[in-house]
This record gives C-alpha cells, structure tokens and sequence, in this order.
C-alpha cells in the first residue's frame, strides 16, 4: 500500500502519522517529545528510527511504497539544522522525496494554504508568513533566555513567577494566582523563587506552569488576565512585524491562523489576540484550524503529490 508519513516533532510532543493516497489515516504514533535540541542529536536520531518502525510495523507497510515525506520540527533555524534532521529520516531508507522544515511552516501552510501568517503560540512561540510573491518571513522563535518566545506557555509561566516576586516583597495581594503557585510548589517563599531563577539557568521552564494562570484567570484573578493580556499583546507585536515585513495593507483581507495549546487552552488569551489583531487589520480572517502539526504535514505530502505545493522546497529554506 502507497502511503505518506507526516511528521509534527515539536518541544513537548513527537507525532508521526501515515496516510493513504486518498488521506485516509492508516496509523498514528505519539510521545513525549524526542527533539534534538532536547535530548540530543544521537538520541533523536535512534529514537526516530524507533517510533517509525513500529508504525510502520502497525500497518504492515514497506519503506519502498512511502511516496513522501513531511516533517515540521522545533529549532530548524538553519541550513546546519536542517541536514540534521533530513540525516534522521534519509538514514531509514526511504526511497521518496523528504521535505523537512521549522514547524511554523508546516503550520503556516494547515492554517493558510501557503498565503498569510499563523501565530503560534505553545510551549514556545513564533510568527511565520507568507505572501503571493512567495516572500517567506518569520518573527520570534527565539529562546526565552534572550526573553523570547513572547506569549508562549513558557512566558507565561515566567511572568507568573515574576508576580511571586512581587508577592513575596508585599507589593501585591494574595490572590487565586498567588494561591495556585504555592499550592504547585508546595509552599513559595524567597528560598524556592531564587532556586526556579538559578534552575531556569540550566533547564527550561515546564510550560505546564500555565495552566495556573489560564485557571486563576477564569476565576476572575486580575494579575493572572493582566498576564494573559500582555501575553497576547507581545505575540500581536510580533505579528504585526510579520504582516508589515510581507507587505499587506491595512484594508488587505489575507488569512491570520491561530495555532497552538495556549490559544487552545486560554479563551481570555484568544479572545484579546483577536481583538488586537483585527483593530490593526479589520479585514483580516482569523482562523483557528482543527488540524494538528502531523496533520498538516501529511496533507502538505500529498498536495506536494498532486502537484499543488511548487513552493515545498521554498519551506525547507531558512
């Protein structure tokens, strides 16, 4: 059987899912996430033989019938990144053409069709776009330790502990927030904030800490919305550069996709990037796609099969 293999391998989470030629999904794998830049080049390299083999495996399928395949992952920002990670699938034997590219990308093209911009906003956050000259932009993506991934999980996640500061100084009151945090770290104090600052030096901040702050902010807290708001506001700021870097116009109607958990999980977040969004640029559409990362590169595998995506090699490109 014919198949294609997409590939979403972002911060959190590795999918790889196969589809027939009619894009009738055959098998699907998932797991914590195997991206180099988190558990190291050689690392990744075996667990993707792995996790491919045995969906393979699921549906009895041959490397030699694999058509094509698309793979959006984290931290492709280079030439250098991106042999890397073609290395990992080119090493299995597949006989077919292998488009890989920065997950934004992949995301651009399930949320567009190719033309307008995606925000994303996950664990961490970029601005991807495109326009009908094929210009190919991009704003953010970069890590929070040169305080970006603006609006993402992780930022969040920061400005929540930043707000426990002020808490411990006495500036602001006990709220549901504050109520939140200590109950996530089984009591907060000076002691415990220096320690997650001194972690943060090494190890990545769990972008499940926003979780507390989408709650808190249901139950009305105000620092935790003010978090969410200023959140939505940087990932706007970032968006508007990509939409001004492309050339639209202020009355243009072009596609603005919203994409990732926090817009998923945060209604309050969604709600206030809409809103500043479309006060910059009315005529937009913004559009919250029901398909994954895997998903979308499936779909961009066959479209490439039929023809309908003669820009693919124009996304692997930095």
């Amino acid at each position: 059987m014919k198949y294609v293999l997409g590939v979403d391998d972002g911060m959190t989470k590795y999918v790889i899912k196969a589809m027939d030629l009619e894009g009738r999904t055959l098998a699907e794998k998932s797991r914590r996430a195997i991206n180099r830049k988190i558990v190291g080049e050689k690392k990744a390299e075996r667990l993707v033989s792995e996790v491919t083999k045995a969906l393979l495996n699921d549906f009895d399928a041959k490397i030699e019938d694999c058509k094509c395949v698309v793979v959006g992952s984290v931290g492709i920002d280079s030439s250098g990144d991106l042999l890397v990670v073609e290395s990992f699938y080119a090493a299995l034997g597949f006989p077919c053409p292998i488009f890989c590219m920065n997950d934004g990308k992949v995301a651009l093209y399930g949320a567009t069709g190719g033309v307008g911009i995606v925000a994303i906003s996950s664990a961490g956050s970029i601005v991807v776009g495109r326009n009908e000259t094929g210009k190919i932009t991009r704003s953010g993506g970069y890590p929070l330790t040169i305080m970006g991934n603006e609006g993402s999980a992780q930022w969040l996640a920061v400005m929540a502990l930043k707000h426990m500061s002020r808490w411990i100084d006495e500036s602001v009151p006990t709220t549901k927030l504050v109520m939140n945090m200590i109950e996530h770290f089984h009591g907060f104090d000076s002691n415990k904030l220096i320690k997650c600052a001194n972690s943060l030096r090494r190890n990545l901040i769990k972008p499940e800490m926003a979780s507390l702050v989408y709650s808190a902010a249901i139950d009305g807290d105000e620092a935790a919305v003010d978090i969410l708001h200023k959140g939505a506001r940087e990932l706007v700021n970032l968006s508007w550069e990509v939409v001004q870097k492309l050339g639209f116009e202020k009355g243009s109607a072009f596609v603005c996709g919203m994409w990732g958990s926090v817009f998923h999980d945060s209604a309050i977040f969604a709600d206030e990037y809409r809103r500043l969004f479309l006060q910059e640029y009315p005529n937009s559409s913004l559009v919250r796609p029901k398909v994954d990362g895997a998903d979308s590169a499936a779909q961009m595998a066959l479209d490439c099969l039929g023809g309908e995506i003669p820009f693919i090699t124009e996304l692997e490109e930095k």
